[in-house]
């Protein structure tokens, strides 16, 4: 059995539309550490391949990818140098 991971850092954007919600994942991404993870909350469908696939691209692991009803949650680590 697996501990939960808690996010360092929780970013809500319910009521955002897409493109708007990889970029500004993308760019908290950005600010924070190695090691760090960031949760984000959204009520956009298309999120569900955007998200993960940005996210991967830019080098971040995407960890998690839930549906609870109308919102999506991702949890998306920054990975360790080296």
């Amino acid at each position: 059995m697996s501990a939960k991971k808690t996010p360092t850092l929780s970013l809500d954007l319910r009521g955002e539309h897409c493109p708007y919600n990889a970029i500004a994942t993308l760019e908290t991404l950005r600010t924070m550490k190695p090691g760090e993870l960031l949760e984000v909350v959204t009520d956009c469908s298309q999120s569900v391949h955007g998200i993960p696939e940005d996210s991967q691209r830019h080098g971040y692991h995407c960890l998690t990818v839930e549906q609870h009803g109308a919102l999506f949650r991702f949890l998306i680590e920054v990975p360790l140098a080296g």
